[in-house]
């Protein structure tokens, strides 16, 4: 998959937060969901989990497909899904209640 320059550089920032701001079809949810596979493909190594991942989105459409992205790029590099279960996915207000 081809990422331009400042997306391949939001994928592999890994010690820090990252908010990610961008206009529609950018490309956005595809370099979340790269970048949480990145986080926890090298963070396995040092005790980072999916219970461990938080992604905010701000509408359920657009958390249900990174949820999907992130199930689909995770078993590519994976081949299982176990555990994803733990991850939360979703709105800041579904979060919040």
């Amino acid at each position: 998959m081809e990422h331009t320059e400042s997306q391949q550089k939001a994928i592999d920032v890994l010690d820090r937060n990252l908010q990610i701001v961008a206009c529609a079809g950018s490309g956005k949810t595809r370099v979340i969901a790269a970048r949480v596979v990145k986080i926890l493909r090298e963070g396995l190594e040092n005790g980072i989990s999916p219970e461990n991942i938080v992604a905010f989105t701000f509408t359920d459409k657009a958390a249900a497909e990174l949820k999907d992205r992130i199930t689909r790029f995770y078993l590519e590099e994976f081949g299982h899904v176990e555990g994803l279960a733990g991850m939360y996915v979703g709105t800041i207000h579904g979060f919040c209640l």
